[in-house]
């Protein structure tokens, strides 16, 4: 992304490298994404001048994962609510929408004669996990842990059917909230079953055999919310509201996340040369009890 030119008549930019998903052994790491940057910028002709670095970020955002506990009193909100789109990451222009209806939630709930902290949190909680936005994100949630499993050749041919799809169907389930572009296309069960015939009609064979096999496999260690998300009349809307369950994968995961991707940032970060590079107090204090058990 080019930030202008210096007072030196060199240009000044932005650069990026970045992984969709991975998990354990698929998951990439920060120094091999530093390394492909690094071949990309040579290959499209780009000197990075020595000591012209002024700073260097290792992020990683969680995807999927239990929602928060909706019958607690404290309200989440954005990546904290689990509004992250559980297959692209994306998540700013999910909280900005999802924030107005928290916002008119509460308003209305504080204005109430009897007020009860209970009651505003849970309507809180109702105007951004509804039974069908949860079930909408279900169906998210196995896109993303389906990209995680497929090797790199299944993963082209899906995204070569993805593409191919009209840009309001694709677009739509890369935004995927209330109020976003093409979400009029994945926010009801019917809807969502359009878009997967339509996606599976442009599949390779062998990546239709791969979704089939890992939805069965899928559907069998996680439960039927997928099946829930896109012939909801057969399954019902699901439990209501959602608690996680203490110790469970996806609880595991949402509240603990990747540490060997948080260890590795925090030590690129201490051995970088930029001034300054420090990780969060919530990346630093997790690390350190990560390095008190080993």
């Amino acid at each position: 992304m080019p930030q202008g030119e210096q007072a030196s008549g060199r240009q000044k930019a932005f650069f990026e490298e970045t992984s969709l998903v991975g998990r354990g052994e698929r998951r990439l790491g920060f120094a091999e994404c530093k390394k492909r940057l690094d071949l990309r910028l040579k290959h499209l002709g780009v000197k990075v001048v020595p000591g012209t670095i002024e700073e260097e970020e290792f992020c990683y955002i969680p995807m999927g994962g239990a929602l928060p506990d909706l019958t607690q009193r404290v309200v989440a909100v954005g990546g904290a609510a689990a509004t992250v789109h559980p297959s692209t990451g994306y998540q700013l222009c999910r909280m900005l929408a999802s924030s107005t209806d928290i916002a008119a939630a509460l308003s209305q709930e504080l204005a109430a004669p009897s007020f009860s902290p209970d009651c505003a949190a849970a309507a809180a909680y109702r105007s951004i996990w509804s039974p069908s936005l949860r079930l909408q994100r279900d169906f998210q949630v196995y896109g993303g842990e389906f990209l995680m499993a497929q090797p790199v050749e299944k993963l082209r041919g899906f995204f070569s059917a993805f593409f191919k799809l009209d840009t309001i169907l694709w677009g739509g389930f890369l935004a995927g909230w209330p109020g976003l572009p093409g979400n009029e296309y994945h926010d009801e069960w019917n809807k969502r079953l359009s878009f997967a015939l339509k996606l599976f009609a442009y599949m390779p064979n062998e990546v239709r055999l791969a979704m089939m096999t890992y939805a069965v496999s899928y559907s069998a260690e996680m439960g039927p919310g997928l099946l829930r998300s896109f012939v909801t009349p057969l399954f019902g809307t699901g439990p209501a509201p959602y608690v996680p369950t203490a110790g469970s994968g996806m609880a595991r995961v949402y509240t603990t996340g990747d540490m060997e991707a948080k260890l590795e940032a925090a030590k690129m970060l201490a051995a970088a040369p930029t001034p300054g590079s420090l990780p969060s107090p919530q990346v630093q204090e997790s690390t350190e009890k990560e390095e008190a058990l080993v």
